[in-house]
């Protein structure tokens, strides 16, 4: 069964939401708020699959990422977080 965008979402919400309950660093802290807020947008797309998700929202990810200038070692953490994600 194909999962929607918004099941997807959802999906990657909760897992972020149990990695903010397992740790104190304020970076960690800060990449999970960051793509949280992000999903929470993306999530509302009307499509469907998982894998059509992940690489909608990895794209606008990096876009958003470099038109809000992030630091590159934040933006390669945020990126690698939500890879381990995938």
């Amino acid at each position: 069964m194909s999962l929607s965008f918004a099941e997807r979402s959802d999906q990657l919400c909760g897992q972020l939401h149990t990695l903010e309950h397992q740790t104190d660093d304020q970076d960690q802290l800060f990449y999970c708020a960051y793509l949280l807020g992000l999903l929470g947008v993306h999530g509302g797309l009307d499509g469907m699959g998982a894998a059509e998700f992940d690489q909608h929202f990895k794209e606008e990810l990096q876009e958003t990422l470099e038109r809000e200038a992030v630091s590159e070692t934040d933006q390669k953490n945020i990126l690698s977080l939500l890879e381990s994600l995938l």
